[in-house]
């Protein structure tokens, strides 16, 4: 199920043009994929670039929310190699999702984690957040909240539509869930 999953998502941000690698190189992180748009997205006088890592949450998180979060901080770090301008003066920010794939429920704990926490610009010149993919009841879990203004809410909107966008077209039954 994860592995169809993950082909599936490959293949669309292939499509769209992302940069893919089936071998994530991230200290103490087993990816499955991570993934680099192709460009730099202008929305207004905010410009970002999509970073994804995706991950096994039972085999390789083996289900602890410590594990993500550790995991995303690792991301992090790499990505942020990427930017050679100091991360308050930034002109173009990272906007990196680390979504955890299962093929069971998530627990509560790790569900309200997610839809309560996320990286703001001028908290280190970057956006982010983390999103849930239980493949067997078909939901998403993030958190970005529509028609919440808040710092960095572009991105992460844009990171939201395109994931979930995904994510219809292998099951078109899916719902999302935001804080």
């Amino acid at each position: 199920m994860i592995l169809e999953f993950i082909q599936e998502f490959e293949q669309q941000l292939w499509t769209a043009g992302y940069t893919i690698n089936s071998n994530a190189s991230i200290p103490s992180v087993r990816a499955l994929i991570s993934a680099v748009s192709p460009k730099i997205t202008s929305v207004g006088p905010v410009k970002f670039i999509n970073y994804y890592l995706f991950l096994d949450w039972d085999k390789d998180l083996f289900g602890r929310l410590e594990a993500l979060i550790a995991a995303q901080k690792s991301f992090r770090e790499v990505v942020n190699k990427d930017f050679r301008v100091p991360n308050v003066w930034r002109m173009t920010l990272p906007s990196i999702v680390v979504a955890a794939v299962s093929s069971d429920e998530f627990t509560q704990e790790a569900i309200t984690y997610v839809q309560t926490r996320y990286q703001i610009p001028w908290k280190g010149g970057e956006v982010g957040q983390m999103m849930l993919f239980d493949l067997k009841n078909h939901k998403q879990y993030c958190h970005f909240p529509r028609g919440y203004k808040q710092t960095g809410s572009i991105p992460l909107g844009y990171a939201v539509d395109e994931l979930f966008g995904m994510y219809k077209t292998l099951y078109p039954d899916a719902k999302t869930f935001m804080n």
